[in-house]
């Protein structure tokens, strides 16, 4: 081990003997009786040597020395600089500092400086159905994250009203919106594997099986393409902007939480003409409408951080988050329904059929 004290939280002086880590409240962190042995031994903690040279060239003694690493490894406040850095391999330089703050900030909830989220999410293939104000800038956000493949499917050709800050540009006016968000992915991150819907795989194919796919409909939302994500097993995640509201959510994982159907029975079950609706609108979520900048703006940010969260391997399932037009968040759960066969143990079969 190669101990090293978390970049990401900033160390303040509060007097000759006490030291502060990190500022937010959440995290601050204080140790006291800092003397001069301490003080060189923290100094020393930067990841180029081991504990016990750390501990000699500061003079402190080894059992000292182990008694305030385990205390700082305790409160989160280090890391160990041995770990690898795998997903950087084959970047730049200008990329892996681009990345950093995603590491600093992966390094707070792990003790490998972030390597193994990063590692996942470079591994990731992320699918994007939807390239419109929303999606657009999903696809920006996920690229800038580290997410190594990205696949963005929406032949629709981008309009004025789709330009967006962060987002479609006006030179992607006219063109395939796909292809305005991977130029977009490519701009914001060399490295990044970015695709066109046209050289998608079929979601059946294995190989490639998207590790996500995210649903940010510009046009009517394809049952269909609900149906086919359900029966291959592909996690997915609905966003939807329309009418100055925004939600995120459900995550749905086929088999384990309740799926986009479930949903569409509950909202039957108030109102019994919603089959019809829906029918009439030739799909649910009805797409992007009256989509305001600051409104996407706040759905994308959420939703990347929502599939980020589960490519780190922290899912966020039978939720979704609404935002209103005060602009505040609020929180519902979901329930399968009991009609829905979404539970089913042959739910991911490729040979089910409605």
């Amino acid at each position: 081990m190669r101990p090293r004290l978390k970049a990401a939280l900033r160390r303040v002086e509060r007097d000759p003997m006490t030291l502060q880590f990190g500022v937010h409240p959440l995290h601050t962190v204080v140790l006291t009786d800092v003397d001069d042995a301490v003080r060189r031994f923290l100094d020393l903690l930067d990841g180029t040597r081991g504990l016990g040279q750390a501990a000699a060239g500061s003079g402190l003694g080894d059992a000292q020395a182990r008694e305030l690493v385990d205390w700082l490894a305790g409160h989160g406040l280090i890391e160990d600089a041995a770990v690898r850095p795998a997903p950087l391999a084959g970047l730049t330089t200008d990329e892996r500092d681009r990345l950093r703050p995603e590491l600093g900030r992966l390094s707070l909830v792990s003790g490998d400086g972030g390597m193994d989220a990063m590692a996942r999410r470079r591994a990731a293939r992320v699918r994007l159905y939807g390239a419109g104000r929303v999606g657009a800038r999903i696809a920006a956000l996920l690229a800038a994250a580290g997410v190594g493949h990205l696949c963005v499917v929406d032949p629709g050709t981008a309009r004025p009203e789709d330009v967006a800050p962060g987002g479609l540009v006006p030179a992607a006016v006219g063109l395939p919106r796909e292809q305005g968000a991977v130029t977009l992915a490519r701009q914001t991150a060399p490295g990044v594997d970015a695709s066109p819907g046209a050289s998608a795989s079929h979601l059946g194919d294995r190989a490639y099986h998207p590790d996500l796919v995210v649903l940010a409909p510009v046009e009517p939302l394809d049952p269909a393409l609900v149906h086919e994500l359900t029966a291959e097993g592909v996690p997915h995640l609905l966003v939807t902007a329309f009418e100055g509201r925004g939600s995120v959510g459900p995550l749905v994982l086929p088999g384990l939480t309740p799926c986009l159907r479930c949903l569409d029975l509950a909202r039957r079950d108030r109102d019994p003409a919603w089959p019809m609706v829906c029918a009439r609108l030739g799909g649910y979520p009805p797409g992007e409408i009256s989509c305001d900048v600051t409104l996407s703006c706040l759905v994308a940010a959420q939703a990347a951080g929502q599939a980020l969260s589960h490519l780190d391997g922290t899912d966020v399932t039978n939720i979704t988050w609404d935002v209103s037009p005060d602009w505040r968040w609020h929180r519902r759960t979901w329930k399968s329904h009991p009609e829905c066969d979404c539970g089913r143990k042959d739910v991911i079969s490729p040979t089910m059929v409605a």
